[in-house]
């Protein structure tokens, strides 16, 4: 029986380590998972980097645009600018404030960027060309700065007063605002005369001669008050004295102005809306219920000067009406197409010349009636404004009244 044999070459050492190292290399250039995910992280930091650095190129680029650019202020920044530079510049110079009460200096802005308190106009608007004043009023113990900035037909500062008369051509006719008397008075039922302060809401009753704006409290404060409830001699008790300048109207009205007291609601007027008030004569004469006028030719034979605050005249509430048959305290039909009547009872600063405890005061209904000087009644104050009390906005309606700066 035969048998075959397979011959297989027995590979020697050397030919051993020299398929090892062939196979190693092998391995070697095959390329593993692991450094395929670190070279894909490697490009994703640098693109990374690139569009950080791209950014941060962007910002300083626009930045540096930013500063070449011309800036343009809003008016009333400029405004501001002006009027901090003035008060910088008086500063400096405080033997160029008005000395005395009332009075009026004036810097313009070329003074002021000349002081170096603030730049060239030009510098704060590149659109237009601006000039601007600011004049400084002797208020008491301070000092009101008011900026004037002229920029043409693009922006113009204007006061209150003028806006109103603007707003408000005179008319001889129906609801407005009428010449009389030296002044411009408003008459009628639906007029756009409202002006919001900073503590309350108010009424224009009209503007003098020099400017001044009039205002009436527009609801009354919330607490009722008596005019006066000192004891009478001639009515033998406590029923008032209708003297204007000793009652206790004119301390209440005090008190109301200097030392409000807050939860009764007499706090209505704020630090800013002080300083642009004046004071003002008010005439605190008698008249009886007959008479016809309505000029105050009566009222101001007694006359109180350098007050704050007061009340409206007998005069003012009558020619405030349109109704032809109003002519005095005692026509009922006063109360008809007058703004100034309300579903309230408040006082007038007007005395009965008939008698030393009666004063004038407006019923419920707008009818006018003289009653004793000690019962209750809302209190309405009157106060001036300056006729630097500069326009900020509105219409002067109910729903977008005039604000000052």
């Amino acid at each position: 029986m035969g048998s075959s044999f397979n011959l297989v070459k027995k590979p020697n050492k050397e030919e051993e380590f020299e398929e090892e190292e062939e196979n190693v290399v092998l391995d070697e250039d095959k390329p593993s998972k692991k450094s395929g995910d670190d070279d894909m992280k490697k490009r994703l930091f640098l693109l990374m980097g690139i569009i950080v650095g791209g950014v941060i190129i962007l910002l300083f680029i626009l930045w540096i645009v930013s500063l070449l650019s011309p800036k343009n202020y809003s008016y009333d920044d400029i405004e501001a600018i002006m009027t901090d530079a003035a008060k910088s510049y008086f500063a400096d110079y405080p033997n160029y404030l008005p000395a005395n009460d009332g009075d009026i200096v004036e810097v313009n802005a070329v003074n002021l960027v000349a002081a170096e308190k603030m730049k060239d106009l030009s510098e704060y608007r590149s659109d237009v060309a601006c000039a601007g004043t600011v004049q400084v009023q002797k208020a008491g113990n301070d000092y009101l700065y008011v900026p004037y900035l002229n920029c043409g037909d693009s922006y113009y500062s204007v006061e209150l007063y003028n806006k109103v008369l603007t707003d408000n051509p005179a008319t001889t006719s129906g609801d407005g605002l009428y010449d009389y008397n030296n002044s411009h008075v408003f008459r009628g039922e639906n007029v756009n005369n409202y002006v919001q302060l900073e503590k309350s809401l108010w009424r224009i009753v009209k503007i003098t001669a020099e400017g001044e704006v009039v205002l009436i409290h527009s609801n009354g404060l919330d607490y009722y008050q008596p005019w006066d409830d000192r004891y009478n001699e001639e009515r033998l008790y406590e029923s008032g004295i209708n003297t204007y300048n000793v009652s206790r109207m004119k301390e209440y009205l005090e008190k109301v102005f200097s030392n409000p007291n807050v939860d009764n609601g007499e706090e209505i007027l704020s630090d800013k809306d002080k300083a642009r008030m004046v004071t003002y004569t008010l005439c605190v004469g008698n008249r009886a219920a007959t008479s016809e006028s309505k000029n105050n030719s009566e009222e101001c034979r007694q006359k109180l000067q350098t007050q704050k605050m007061g009340l409206l005249t007998l005069s003012d509430y009558l020619y405030a009406s349109l109704d032809t048959t109003c002519k005095s305290a005692s026509t009922k039909s006063c109360m008809n197409y007058n703004y100034l009547s309300m579903d309230d009872e408040w006082w007038l600063v007007t005395p009965n010349a008939e008698n030393t405890s009666t004063v004038y005061k407006v019923d419920k209904t707008g009818v006018v009636k003289a009653d004793i000087a000690s019962t209750y009644s809302k209190v309405r104050p009157v106060i001036h404004l300056n006729t630097r009390a500069m326009y900020l906005e509105g219409k002067g309606t109910l729903e977008e009244p005039y604000k000052i700066k």
